[in-house]
């Protein structure tokens, strides 16, 4: 038993240094921290020692000042709430539980674009979040701004440790089943231990059942062999996983970098030509010392081009490409399409999202338009020869709030605007 018992050593050695690795991400994490989750407690602290007076005070003024509409504008950004007219300022202070709301406020649902938004403001309007600034204009908004700031630093920090928590994770759950097995291993070896030991005792004693004896060893041989094969796949496996941490930790690092190359090809290259394309692609990634990047592998997955494929759309990159620019581009794209496949394509891939089609040209065209809009119907409009000035205010997105609902113009309607509906335009 020596041989695997050695095995096992160099197991349990293996799992001290994953279980120090684990040790040390959890230590990172503490001191990342540790120093601002005693400023975010103490800001939820403050917004809950505010008083109702305080907000009924800010709602009855007619105009607040700016220092006060700055601050409930980054709130309500940070909360999600777009609607940052005073009005809507006001409602949101006369919700009942609105001091729960914010401090109950879950700030790993804060992206990494609305931070950067609320931090704009926040640099812009420095002095508009001054404690001192804050706490003239009102008793209430102090302890909002305070709060605010400190969401945001707790947002960034989140961010900063995602790596190391997703990396704690892999490491545990290796760790876990790496201790399975061994204990699986040493159990087997016990047992192995168990059977050779009774059969020297035999032998010793008993003399006429050598030849039984020998068979019984040579079975325990066998199980000895069969756990230092174990014993050798489990070094294997943990080698695989060690080389996967370190692929993951590698593409980790360079998520930021194509995710960047993938929104700059989506925003600037939509209308480029192909040359172009592949140009201007390789001068960023050797400007961003990004070796690889497939935007086709980054933006979709197999089975869906797969899918895009049956559905009618051509198989070579530019098509793909094309596809892609359509789908994640804003949400009122304009196709100059001579041959109509992407149309058709476009038609089949929408065909189960209550699709539309209509021709500019259609006396029912401005119908059409307008229950698209009402329940949020995917409308296409096809044989586009000049853009009607109907459509101005959906393509600028000219939304008029009503409370919680949006209306939008359309000639001499105003009708009411679904959040689901999308607008794709085509001509020859």
């Amino acid at each position: 038993t020596a041989l695997p018992i050695c095995e096992m050593e160099v197991l349990k050695q293996k799992l001290s240094e994953e279980s120090l690795k684990l040790e040390q991400r959890k230590k990172a994490i503490d001191i990342e921290l540790s120093e601002i989750e005693p400023v975010v407690s103490e800001a939820r602290e403050a917004v809950g020692n505010i008083k109702s007076e305080a907000l009924s005070e800010i709602r009855s003024l007619r105009a607040p000042p700016d220092v006060i509409r700055d601050i409930l504008e980054g709130v309500l950004r940070l909360m999600g709430i777009y609607d940052t007219s005073w009005n809507s300022m006001k409602s949101f202070l006369a919700k009942r539980g609105v001091k729960d709301e914010i401090i109950n406020f879950d700030v790993r649902n804060v992206t990494p674009e609305l931070r950067q938004g609320v931090s704009e403001l926040l640099e812009k309007n420095k002095r508009s979040f001054d404690a001192k600034v804050a706490k003239r204009a009102s008793t209430a908004a102090a302890p909002l701004a305070a709060w605010l700031k400190a969401n945001i630093r707790y947002s960034e920090v989140l961010e900063k440790i995602e790596p190391l928590e997703t990396e704690q994770a892999t490491l545990q759950k290796n760790m876990q089943r790496s201790q399975a097995k061994l204990e699986k291993l040493r159990q087997a070896l016990d047992s192995v231990d168990r059977k050779v030991a009774g059969m020297r005792d035999t032998f010793e004693t008993r003399t006429t059942e050598a030849a039984r004896l020998r068979v019984e060893l040579e079975k325990a041989q066998e199980t000895i062999v069969a756990a230092e094969t174990l014993v050798g796949k489990l070094k294997g496996e943990h080698e695989r996983w060690s080389s996967q941490v370190v692929e993951l930790t590698a593409e980790l690092e360079l998520l930021p970098e194509r995710a960047l190359l993938a929104a700059a090809f989506i925003t600037y290259l939509g209308d480029a030509p192909e040359d172009h394309r592949r140009t201007k692609l390789e001068s960023w990634k050797q400007a961003m010392e990004v070796d690889e990047f497939d935007l086709k592998r980054f933006l979709s997955t197999e089975s869906e081009l797969l899918g895009w494929k049956a559905e009618g759309l051509p198989s070579d990159d530019l098509s793909m490409e094309n596809a892609l620019v359509i789908l994640q581009c804003s949400p009122r794209p304009f196709l100059v399409d001579p041959s109509q496949r992407a149309t058709e394509w476009l038609k089949n891939h929408l065909k189960e999202a209550r699709l539309e089609v209509v021709n500019q040209q259609d006396a029912n065209f401005a119908t059409s338009l307008e229950l698209s809009v009402r329940f949020g119907k995917t409308l296409i409009i096809q044989e586009m020869d000049v853009i009607e000035p109907v459509l101005y205010p959906l393509l600028r997105g000219d939304l008029i709030s009503q409370g919680p609902r949006h209306a939008v113009q359309l000639g001499e309607k105003v009708v009411e605007y679904a959040e689901d509906f999308r607008l794709f335009m085509t001509t020859r």
